[in-house]
């Protein structure tokens, strides 16, 4: 019994949505919110939380039905998102001596989450619709 598998993923286009780095919209929260000395006790505090759902949410989204292009630039844009974070932190941390605020924990484990959860939502994506792997 020989069977082929044919993937062809060029007649697809890449909505817009997919083609915007998400987690790096917390990046960029955080630090203009550094800048503005907002305090994230407040409205401030609660209108991150609300985006860092709704960035895990659109994130998980676009990993679920996803071609080869879209999938390439979402991995590196949350690898850049982890550089781009980890290099915030440690400057937070060991240039300006400030300790990381819960906000800053979260919008970390959000972005390490996607890095973590959007790779093995799209293989578990391509699996089911390849019809070559069990339900995980």
């Amino acid at each position: 019994m020989n069977q082929s598998v044919q993937i062809n993923s060029k007649g697809r286009s890449v909505s817009p949505v997919k083609w915007v780095p998400w987690t790096l919209l917390l990046i960029a929260y955080l630090v203009v919110a550094h800048y503005l000395g907002l305090d994230m006790t407040g409205v401030a505090g609660y209108v991150f939380l609300g985006l860092g759902m709704f960035v895990l949410f659109i994130e998980f989204f676009k990993s679920g039905d996803i071609n080869t292009w879209a999938f390439l630039l979402d991995l590196i844009s949350a690898v850049i998102a982890l550089i781009v974070a980890t290099v915030l932190m440690s400057y937070l941390y060991f240039k300006l001596g400030q300790q990381p605020t819960f906000f800053h924990w979260f919008g970390c484990a959000i972005i390490v989450g996607d890095a973590i959860l959007s790779p093995f939502n799209a293989f578990r994506t391509a699996l089911r619709n390849l019809g070559l792997g069990a339900s995980v």
